[in-house]
């Protein structure tokens, strides 16, 4: 027995889970009983570390790890060292325990991290997470298309700390697998929803557009008994992003519309309106509908998709000019697209030009535009390139909500499981708020 610790309750603890450490299921049941105990002297909590050993005790360690990530910090501490501290010592538990034991601790790995990258948001130092969870993520994996409980964290982190591209490892690798196959580790379709959610955020923010769409249509389109809310987040930002990009709102399969009428109406109402309002092509129609649900679009954080959803139209209907016109003035063109200046109107005929949506030529010394005819579309390299990714895209979106479905639909008493409990996703449990395929 190791003397360094102070608190008699402690060492009891410290002998008690190293005579269990044979027995995982009694010495589980111990742990769940002992959170009060070890939340009480969580200041003492680094000596029961330094007396366990990591590989023979790593649930302890990780229980421990646990208590430290969420326990109130001390008042003459730091935040930032406090919790940067922590980190640190969950990192050292990922990088000592070996592959095969952290898989099989993966779910409560995932709350552990879960709570450890709310703490270093708490303190503006959500940044420091991004390696732990990465080097986690490597660990977990044994395929680099495997979605781990802790992909959705690596989205989180980067997007809390304004840092997107080391997402881009995890999101640009296509998923086959779910999670791990080690006994008795069930895969929960939340983290699923939470991944291709965040990453259709992440790549929204990035302006790539179908990645995007893609994204929150896996999350939309996969077989789940409840509409949870995630899934309720994701139809409105699919909404905006293809009318941004697509300039419509392509019907998914699984929304039937009776669907969209019971479950997503009563909370989408001011997406499913601004669908119509868009496609009116009239920008006094799409801006009434905007201010009507300003608070709305305010509320889901979405006003900046709103806006490039007014940019669209603009550039929807000077698209329609160049059908009509061979040249004309910038001027005549703002006034006919309703753009309050020249220089507006200016400015979105240069980026319609470099991003290929039209043909023309600026004359500044005239204040014109002329127009001319694309060329042709499959004597361009480019072109066949995008059609042959769109393919792939679409492939690859169906191979992964057809594994999900199969995963869910191969766990029945899982499936019992979730829809009746509320996990904190599920908007509610009444058969207005569910579903069947």
């Amino acid at each position: 027995m190791d003397s360094a610790i102070a608190v008699p309750q402690l060492d009891q603890f410290v002998l008690t889970v190293r005579n269990l450490a044979s027995d995982s299921q009694e010495l589980a049941e111990y742990l769940a009983k002992q959170s009060e105990t070890l939340h009480k002297y969580v200041s003492n909590l680094d000596s029961v570390l330094e007396a366990l050993d990591i590989h023979e005790n790593s649930i302890t360690v990780l229980t421990v790890l646990g208590v430290k990530a969420t326990a109130q910090k001390p008042a003459d501490i730091p935040g930032v060292q406090y919790h940067t501290a922590i980190a640190t010592q969950i990192n050292d538990f990922v990088t000592t325990v070996s592959a095969e034991e952290l898989r099989i601790l993966s779910d409560p790995l995932a709350n552990v991290m879960k709570s450890m990258l709310t703490n270093l948001g708490e303190v503006e130092k959500p940044m420091f997470a991004i390696p732990i969870i990465r080097r986690a993520i490597c660990k977990l994996q044994e395929k680099p298309y495997q979605l781990t409980q802790l992909h959705c964290l690596l989205c989180q982190a980067c997007l809390m700390s304004n840092n997107l591209k080391p997402a881009l490892s995890i999101l640009d690798q296509e998923i086959y697998v779910l999670g791990t196959e080690s006994p008795g580790v069930v895969f929960d379709p939340k983290f699923f929803l939470s991944y291709y959610y965040l990453g259709g955020v992440i790549y929204t923010a990035m302006k790539n557009y179908s990645r995007a769409i893609t994204f929150f249509e896996i999350a939309l389109t996969t077989l789940l008994p409840v509409m949870s809310q995630i899934m309720v987040e994701s139809y409105k930002k699919y909404v905006l992003v293809s009318i941004i990009h697509l300039g419509t709102v392509p019907s998914l399969p699984k929304l039937s519309p009776p669907l969209i009428e019971r479950v997503l109406k009563p909370v989408c109402q001011a997406y499913l309106d601004i669908i119509p309002a868009y496609q009116s092509g009239d920008p006094s129609e799409l801006q009434r509908t905007i201010t009507k649900y300003h608070d709305v679009y305010q509320r889901d954080k979405n006003k900046g998709l709103v806006k490039q959803v007014v940019k669209a139209l603009h550039r929807k209907n000077i698209l329609k000019l160049t059908n009509t016109f061979l040249n004309m003035s910038i001027s005549d063109l703002a006034q006919r697209v309703n753009l309050p200046s020249t220089a507006e109107a200016e400015e979105h005929l240069i980026a319609m030009i470099e991003a290929g949506e039209i043909y023309g030529k600026i004359n500044r010394k005239e204040g014109t535009i002329m127009f001319n005819d694309p060329p042709k579309k499959f004597d361009d390299p480019n072109i066949l390139k995008k059609i042959l990714d769109e393919i792939t895209s679409k492939i690859s979106f169906s191979s992964t909500v057809r594994m999900m479905d199969e995963d869910i639909l191969v766990n029945p008493t899982f499936v019992k499981k979730i829809s009746s409990e509320d996990d904190g996703l599920s908007i509610g449990q009444g058969s207005s708020k569910s579903y069947q395929t």
